[in-house]
Parts: C-alpha cells; structure tokens; sequence
C-alpha cells in the first residue's frame, strides 16, 4: 500500500500530522519559511526541509535555520526516508515483528527495534485514562492473566540479583512480579474498549482503585469467583460471578435460555494477547506495559483499516514529547515498575 503512493504525497501526510495548522519552525514559532525545494528545485536535501527567515537573519547556527518536520520530536536525527517511515509505522499497526519489519523495509534491525520502542512508548503514554464509556445494558468484565517474563541476560542491563529463572512445568500459585509471572488485570465491555494494567501483584488492594476509576458504580459487572472481586457488592457494583471451580462458566440467571453471567469475553481477550506476545519471542517483563499498551490500542481500534491505525500510531509517536520518551525508556529499563504502572489519579 506505501510502496503505491508517492513520496512527495506521503510528505504531504506526514506534515499534516505534524503541523496540523502548517508549517512552524521550531525554533522561533515563526511561520514565515521557504520550502526549499520550491525555491531551489535542484536543492539535494529532500522534499522535507523548510527554513525559517527570522532564524536565518538571526544567524542560528543550526543548519542555517532549516528544519524538517522531526525536527524536535522523538524522531529527530533519524537517518531514514519518509516512505521508510511510513512503512515501519504500517508495520506496528499491524502488529508485525521487528525483524520481519526491517527485512521489508531494508534497514538495520536496530532500526526497527528503536522506532517499534518509540511507538509503544507513545501508544503508553497516550493511553486513556477516561472510565469506560457504559450505557444502562451494559456488562463489564474483570479478569486476570498471568504471562510469564523475566529479565534477559544483556550486556549493559539488568544485574540478575537470583539464579535464572527455570523453564519447566509452571509454579503453583498466582503469578507476580518477583516470580515472573506478571498479572495483567483487564477491564471490558462487552460491546466496547478494554483497559489494561500490569500490575506487581492482583489483590483487593492493587485493583479497588482500577475499577473505581474505570467504571462508574452502579454498573453490571461479571467476574469469575476469584475473592479479590468480593468488594464490587459493597461498592455498589451490580456483581454477579461464576464459580469456575465448581465447573460454572456461564449462568442463566433469569431463565430466558440466555446464559448471560460468564467472563468469557476477556478471557477470549487473553487468547489474543498472549499470541500477540508470542509474537516477539520472549518480551522482558520491564518492558510488558508497553507490550500490553499496544495490544489495548490495537484491541480498542480492531473495527478500524490499517491505514487509519497507522495514522493514530503517527499521531501518537508525534505528540510523544521527547523528554518524557526518554524518561519513560529509562525508567522501564531500569525496572523501575513502580513508576511505569501506577493508577492516573
């Protein structure tokens, strides 16, 4: 679909997300520019680069006062070409591996990698915060997951502080951060988005705060029997539960031939996570939420063509600010979790 269209068109696409308004320097706020490639058709530094004239006059020692449109976004000083970009982009919306990106795209893997952590890195930072949005008919459902991610052995990361993990039958138990098997705790409605949090630990504790914000009370919400969900009741959540250790899945309550008290739409959800995560062959658990982050904007645009996808991915990374970028990364690499995955108050 990229490879159709052409350069000049894609530059034009990218300009409109970046500077929805026009074009702006990002030095001075100016918007009095040459489009260089206008004024000079033999101009050999691409279709992209505008250069302001206060800055020039000015004498700005920056390239003379030329700027493209990743000039001060994360995408600063990216040696790619636009069409590139947009490809790698599609790739992510599609939620294509890296590897497999770079061989189509013809760039280093370490390319991708950069730019695969980058949109994730925006697709975190831009998730929504909002409650579900609920009418009066509608269900959501509360569930947990267990994915199993530990700590890769890499020059210059983390200093295991315990012998390596052992790949064999799993522990007993409910999985958590220090046995590496990290609980992401989701929210559904059955006919709309998903929330999803990675979390330390599942206790009554970890997820009060979680469902007070996402959903409204009053709702009617349909959990499995798990006692961490006891509270809902007394919060005043409409609460009703299947036991799965007693081999209930699903409940007709009202007798209509309906079996509509079950949490099968979430666990169907958790299919589809764990695939996209086995995806990429092993994801360290420092840098699952924003794993996770993907797979809930993917799930939440799963109506949607991949071209519009791929122009929210666009969106996103370009409203990323880059300090935050790079805070974000640091604090994921260096596993400070309680930082990557509190609660927005």
């Amino acid at each position: 679909m990229i490879d159709l269209i052409e350069e000049r068109r894609l530059w034009e696409m990218l300009i409109r997300i970046v500077w929805p308004r026009g074009p702006i320097c990002p030095h001075c706020g100016e918007r009095d520019l040459h489009y260089l490639k206008e004024i000079n058709p033999d101009y050999r530094g691409g279709l992209g680069r505008w250069q302001c004239r206060v800055c020039a006059e000015a004498g700005d020692p920056g390239r003379g006062g030329t700027f493209t449109p990743l000039t001060g976004t994360v995408l600063e000083g990216l040696r790619i070409d636009v069409r590139t970009l947009w490809l790698i982009a599609a790739s992510f919306a599609q939620g294509q591996a890296s590897v497999e990106t770079a061989k189509e795209a013809r760039v280093n893997r370490h390319t991708t990698d950069r730019l695969f952590r980058l949109c994730r890195a925006a697709l975190y930072e831009g998730r929504s915060t909002e409650p579900l949005a609920l009418t009066i008919e509608d269900i959501v459902e509360l569930d947990e997951v267990y994915i199993t991610a530990g700590l890769k052995g890499r020059a210059g990361g983390l200093e295991l502080e315990r012998e390596p993990r052992v790949r064999g039958l799993k522990r007993r138990g409910r999985g958590t951060w220090d046995s590496d098997r990290l609980p992401v705790f989701g929210l559904i409605c059955r006919r709309g988005e998903v929330r999803l949090f990675v979390l330390a630990n599942v206790q009554t504790e970890t997820i009060r705060p979680i469902v007070e914000q996402m959903v409204q009370r009053g709702a009617q919400v349909y959990t499995d029997g798990y006692c961490i969900y006891h509270f809902l009741s007394r919060q005043g959540y409409r609460h009703q539960f299947v036991n799965h250790g007693a081999g209930q899945y699903a409940l007709d309550l009202d007798g209509d031939g309906r079996c509509e008290v079950h949490c099968n739409t979430v666990e169907c959800t958790w299919s589809w996570l764990r695939q996209m995560v086995r995806t990429y062959r092993g994801v360290s658990k420092v840098y699952l939420p924003l794993y996770v982050a993907q797979f809930e904007f993917l799930y939440n645009r799963r109506q949607q063509n991949q071209w519009n996808r791929t122009l929210d991915v666009l969106q996103m990374l370009f409203q990323l600010d880059a300090t935050r970028a790079a805070d974000l990364l640091r604090q994921v690499e260096t596993a400070e979790f309680a930082e990557v995955c509190p609660v927005a108050d």
